[in-house]
């Protein structure tokens, strides 16, 4: 646990989940939509506590990469595992109360939805690993400059001097235009569009995909599979990631 976190956190976090217990319990199947919404919000609020009990930041902490940065793969991975994941809950509680026992977890994910999510996953972890070449750039440059082996033992010019990344000293210097910004030296005060693309890519598809589960939720009781995600959006998702990682590899701070 790190020093912000206290028993507050972890009582809050097991409130939480009893809440979403007892709302699968209390709440009719006539109120489905409510049902899912309760259950996205208490996602939703599971997320901030731990983000606020790791880095002492509420409303974005979650979001708080490494570099003290808020990281877009982290709100992508985050937009799809909640939106998927309270509808998933939300059907098993339906099945359980229209008595489908046997079936009621046995609901089909549609192989679409499945590689968007494995999508933002492999940019959540690709991205710490693009970034740890550009971090041993920073090093060799420290090295090569100052005959020291870590950027921490230089003063504030000197790091400027031979930093590659940006980075804020703690958690409270993340901004939401971080999503959107370079997030080298030599394009911190730039708009990176690979970053703009990748971001509206994914809000429009997770909301379009939002809805249709809302439908599905609404017309399919009980419920055994959830809508498809189109080849077309897939591919769309695809080409968007791939050019962000591609421009997160691609250096842009001279040497």
């Amino acid at each position: 646990m790190t020093e912000n976190w206290t028993i507050w956190h972890t009582i809050g976090l097991f409130v939480i989940l009893l809440a979403i217990v007892l709302a699968a319990w209390q709440i009719s199947t006539e109120q489905i939509l409510l049902l899912w919404l309760l259950i996205l919000g208490a996602l939703l609020l599971f997320a901030l506590v731990a983000g606020h009990g790791a880095t002492g930041r509420f409303w974005l902490g979650v979001l708080i990469n490494e570099q003290n940065r808020i990281s877009l793969s982290r709100l992508q991975m985050l937009l799809w595992t909640f939106i998927v994941l309270s509808a998933f809950l939300t059907a098993v509680s339906i099945n359980l109360k229209e008595g489908d026992f046997m079936e009621a977890v046995a609901i089909e994910i549609p192989e679409g939805v499945l590689i968007a999510m494995g999508i933002s996953t492999t940019s959540l972890v690709g991205s710490p690993l693009i970034l740890k070449e550009k971090k041993e750039k920073e090093r060799a440059r420290v090295e090569k400059k100052f005959n020291l082996d870590t950027l921490e033992k230089l003063s504030d010019e000197q790091k400027e001097s031979v930093a590659i990344l940006t980075r804020n000293t703690d958690p409270k210097g993340a901004r939401l235009h971080n999503l959107v910004g370079g997030e080298e030296i030599g394009n911190k005060e730039t708009l990176d569009l690979t970053r703009l693309q990748n971001l509206f890519f994914t809000l429009v598809l997770v909301g379009v995909y939002a809805v249709s589960l809302a439908y599905m939720l609404v017309d399919t009781i009980p419920i055994s599979e959830f809508p498809e995600l189109g080849s077309g959006a897939v591919t769309l998702l695809t080409i968007s990631h791939g050019g962000y990682l591609t421009g997160k590899a691609v250096d842009k701070t001279v040497n």
